[in-house]
């Protein structure tokens, strides 16, 4: 891969290697480099052309069972192993590099390209199990008049992680101890907090995490853990892969010692009871365990390794993760007290840096020769994709006009197929035109489903005036359908601010705040309401109403927001 030759010319690609820790194009980044192209005969003229693919590719393998008779005229059976495929585009752009006239024997070109990468490109993934696999690649592919065709596979890694962090604070909760499933041994109270549940691959998490013991089961260890699950399907079969790829213990202390047997009796006496000294004490117990994981008394740093996959949800492939924190207790039969809650691996927020714009011209040389002292690059010059010198047997070759392709004339998206055993599909050499979608919240939620990035999605009809009725429109209902159609719940705060300034003209109401609160996931409910509360344009007569939906909890969270954003409602009212 990377050359082809043929009896009537040769093609070659070199494709600049971009500046990144991991060797990788960050999705947003100019992809940058060269076909080479030359010719063994004398010909009218060459004509180059290229593409860039970006797939979903999958493969499972299953087994079917065949009844046969056998030469007795006994019914046998026996299996077979099949392998069913699947591919998915998620991005496509044609490039059309240039056209060469009279071309002689033996001469030599140089077809230099910039082509902006789309700013929500998944990064580039592989895992195999049982014979099958699941992955997403990127290639660059050249021919020269649709013969004498060559490849070229490059690395790409999706856009770093926002700077703002998306922390997950656990209040106090008391888990029942059960031994054998039925016998109560007490409780124990845990809480924690993650600093930022959007972690970066290569990066460490940060968890604080505290317990009061009242069992008389004995802890022996409390763990926290990240598993990466991966599903795939090809057709109607399916595969899959679960995985921890990090562990780490937390440092034991006083508060997991068990009770004695007495201590417990007493204490579930004092329950049945309800005595003023029993709340008391109950409330002092989750106010100690809020104090101590805001305090930071017992913290974790857990690696998260650079090899894992990203957080994804395609159409034929889903990455996710979890974080559970378990409290391992004495014996066999005894129910472990876990946490567990969902968390976004991306890439790093440090690789945000190196995304800056080409240069706006290449220069254009008649033939390729390296300067002998050439000028040192600016600060954001360094950051871009370095220019590949022309390998040895390419050093006499012409330079055509640079090709420079913006993001927007390529194609995010597109319909999965699957097929049989080793075979392809021919639908990648297909075009079909893209019909036009006709406005409709049916047809809004069905694309945010199936977005590449249902932020970009919904963005593209916001700014499009043939779509200023569908969002003027909705109701609250409407507008947590859009909410709940986003796949990876770690965007949908995102996608619910994003859409409340366009509902009803401006007019966002607390009906929606309330609507939105009640689709998203319990771990959500704050982060959503702190993004879309500055929108509501009724606050200051319907704070009520919004808070009377909320936990004790969430309304202590999210109490400094509700003022700033009546503070807010309240400027704007005088001014």
């Amino acid at each position: 891969m990377g050359n082809s030759h043929s009896s009537s010319g040769t093609l070659s690609i070199v494709i600049d290697p971009p500046q990144t820790p991991n060797a990788s194009y960050i999705s947003g980044q100019t992809l940058s480099g060269s076909v080479y192209a030359r010719s063994t005969n004398n010909i009218h003229a060459v004509r180059v052309e290229a593409y860039i693919t970006g797939k979903e590719r999958t493969r499972v393998r299953y087994t079917e069972t065949e009844t046969y008779r056998d030469v007795n005229g006994n019914n046998q059976t026996r299996q077979h192993v099949r392998y069913r495929n699947a591919e998915r585009s998620i991005y496509r752009v044609n490039v059309n590099l240039g056209q060469v006239e009279d071309v002689q024997a033996g001469a030599q070109f140089r077809f230099p390209f910039q082509i902006q990468l789309p700013p929500d490109l998944p990064s580039s993934m592989y895992m195999a199990r049982n014979g099958g696999y699941s992955k997403i690649d990127y290639k660059f592919k050249a021919h020269v008049g649709g013969r004498h065709k060559v490849e070229q596979l490059f690395n790409v890694i999706s856009t770093p992680l926002s700077m703002q962090p998306v922390p997950n604070l656990i209040p106090p909760i008391i888990k029942d101890v059960h031994v054998c499933c039925c016998f109560n041994m007490g409780t124990i109270t845990m809480g924690a907090h993650i600093a930022n549940t959007r972690i970066g691959r290569g990066e460490t998490a940060i968890i604080d995490f505290a317990c009061k013991n009242e069992s008389r089961q004995h802890i022996t260890s409390v763990a926290v853990d990240v598993q990466q699950e991966v599903h795939w399907s090809a057709g109607h079969h399916r595969e899959y892969s679960t995985t921890v790829i990090s562990k780490r213990l937390f440092n034991r202390n006083e508060r997991w010692n068990e009770m004695n047997k007495e201590e417990v009796k007493a204490m579930k006496q004092s329950s049945k009871n309800n005595t003023a000294s029993h709340r008391d004490r109950r409330q002092q117990t989750l106010q100690t365990i809020h104090r101590l994981v805001n305090d930071g008394e017992n913290r974790v740093l857990l690696n998260v390794p650079a090899s894992a996959l990203q957080t994804y949800h395609g159409a034929l492939i889903q990455v996710s993760h979890g974080m559970n924190i378990r409290i391992n207790l004495d014996g066999m039969c005894a129910d472990d007290p876990t946490i567990t809650l969902p968390i976004y691996l991306g890439t790093p927020t440090s690789f945000g840096a190196q995304i800056t714009s080409p240069p706006s011209s290449i220069p254009v040389a008649i033939a390729i020769a390296a300067p002998s002292a050439p000028p040192l690059p600016s600060k954001a010059e360094s950051y871009l994709a370095v220019p590949s010198a022309p390998p040895a047997e390419w050093a006499a070759c012409v330079t055509s006009a640079p090709v420079v392709v913006g993001q927007s004339v390529g194609v995010l998206g597109g319909t999965a197929t699957d097929f049989e055993g080793d075979g392809g599909t021919n639908q990648a050499s297909v075009f079909l035109p893209v019909a036009e979608v006709v406005p409709s919240l049916g047809n809004l939620i069905n694309e945010i489903k199936f977005a590449i990035s249902p932020s970009d999605s919904v963005r593209k009809r916001l700014n499009d005036k043939k779509w200023t009725q569908v969002f003027y429109a909705m109701t609250p209902m409407d507008y947590s359908s859009v909410i709940k159609a986003v796949a990876i719940e770690f965007d949908q705060p995102d996608i619910a601010a994003l859409v409340a300034p366009s509902v009803k003209g401006g007019n966002f109401s607390h009906e929606y705040v309330i609507s939105a609160i009640r689709v998203v996931s319990d771990w959500l409910r704050t982060p959503t309401i702190m993004k879309i509360l500055p929108f509501c344009k009724d606050l200051h007569a319907n704070a009520g109403r919004i808070k009377a939906e909320l936990t004790d909890w969430e309304r202590v969270c999210t109490e400094r927001h509700f003022e700033q954003a009546l503070a807010i409602h309240g400027q704007e009212s005088m001014a």
